[in-house]
């Protein structure tokens, strides 16, 4: 599903779909659940139990209302790296291209060289450095949950690989007419440790054709907008090449369609949150189950556990559908639990995924049309170094040393995206 992914990994999600369980999606290296306590010198990641600094006993604290704590095992939970340069008294983290630096005593960070004033500075307690969490965190687009009566912080990364994909793709039957079709039983996919009480928003990075993927919440009044939504045209998802018909209620045949429903998280023009929609796909798939867990919520203070995973094929730019879990926490599933996918189509439409473009059904699509709007809708002239593995949008993010390519050569050429300028 997403072209970077190496073959090995291919043929490790071919062997899944014949081996495993159906009822259950395996958990893949983007898959990570991290929480710990106050006080408590043992973390779970993933469910197992682990020492969060080894021998040495350290516990996360508050201070100044702030979570401290030894980041080490934490961030390499999540495949990242510590560095630590005693001259300076300073820590470097590192997940993927992304750069947070810290000094001790210091309240000013730096994330990928942008500064932020921290509440709280990093301090040495024992002999070990404490860093606040939630900063280093939410910089690393990861989600953040915290439940006070047990006072534990749950960090939180979730991604679609192949091996989900091929499973989700068996288990979806063909599209017959009806928006949405039951998947797995109408059981969601969540392991054990993915049901989590404290709210939380996690929306994933886009891949490098600019699509989204997984958004995961644990829904609770506390993250339902107090505001009513703003414009959200300020973003374009790829695969938007919108066109007008006469059969479609409305009249255009794509909506701006949020993963995580605004009602829910409050997200507004969040471009990991939008995705080229069909009126019916907005409307008749998905916006039903959204009302569902808006009502429940609303009505119980419960919270429940919610992703929406966009499934697209090959290097299509528009969602063949979207796959919708929820589980309600406190009542173990007894008022919320589905597992639904939800088509990406339009009565009477037919759609070009791999581009956007449509035609009414029994038409055929004006190749010269597609191709000019792709054109227009898709940015071609990027920047590149000659040693380096990513392409810019910014002549001056890549360097002194960056040229101008086509954005088509760059791909052909195996680079990807620079997280700092492409999106």
């Amino acid at each position: 599903m997403k072209s970077n992914k190496v073959i090995l990994r291919m043929i490790l999600a071919i062997l899944l779909v014949f081996c495993i369980d159906k009822n259950t999606l395996a958990a893949t290296q983007e898959d990570v659940v991290v929480s710990l306590q106050i006080d408590n010198p043992i973390m779970h990641v993933n469910g197992i139990s682990l020492e969060i600094d080894g021998a040495n006993n350290t516990v996360p604290i508050v201070s100044g209302g702030r979570t401290l704590v030894p980041i080490r095992a934490i961030i390499e939970a999540f495949g990242g790296t510590v560095a630590w340069d005693n001259t300076t008294k300073t820590v470097t983290l590192t997940l993927d291209e992304d750069v947070i630096k810290l000094t001790i005593d210091s309240p000013i960070a730096y994330f990928n060289n942008n500064v932020t004033i921290l509440d709280v500075a990093p301090t040495v307690i024992n002999g070990r450095t404490m860093l606040p969490i939630r900063f280093i965190a939410e910089s690393f687009n990861l989600g953040v949950g915290w439940q006070n009566d047990t006072r534990t912080v749950y960090i939180i990364t979730n991604g679609f690989d192949e091996a989900e994909y091929l499973i989700v793709k068996n288990l979806v039957p063909q599209y017959s007419g009806s928006p949405y079709a039951e998947v797995n039983g109408n059981k969601p996919f969540f392991r054990e440790y993915e049901i989590i009480e404290a709210s939380f928003e996690f929306y994933a990075d886009l891949d490098e054709l600019g699509r989204c993927d997984v958004a995961m919440a644990s829904v609770g009044t506390d993250i339902m907008p107090t505001e009513e939504r703003g414009s959200i045209s300020s973003v374009t998802p790829t695969g938007w090449i919108n066109a007008k018909y006469t059969n479609v209620e409305g009249g255009y045949l794509y909506n701006r369609c949020h993963l995580i429903g605004f009602q829910l998280t409050g997200e507004n023009a969040n471009e990991r949150n939008l995705i080229t929609g069909t009126r019916s796909l907005n409307i008749q798939g998905m916006l039903p189950f959204e009302n569902m867990i808006d009502d429940y919520v609303e009505r119980t203070n419960n919270n429940v556990v919610y992703r929406s995973t966009p499934v697209f094929s090959e290097n299509n730019l528009v969602a063949d559908g979207v796959l919708l879990e929820a589980y309600s926490v406190e009542d173990n599933g007894q008022g919320i639990s589905f597992c639904v996918y939800c088509y990406n189509v339009q009565p009477g439409i037919t759609i070009d995924y791999k581009t956007g473009a449509s035609c009414t059904l029994g038409e055929e699509l004006n190749s010269s049309f597609v191709n000019e709007s792709v054109t227009n809708n898709i940015k071609t002239g990027v920047y590149r170094t000659p040693t380096g593995k990513r392409y810019h949008f910014d002549a001056e993010c890549g360097g002194k040393n960056s040229y101008s390519i086509n954005l088509q050569d760059a791909v052909n050429a195996g680079l990807t995206p620079c997280k700092k300028c492409t999106q």
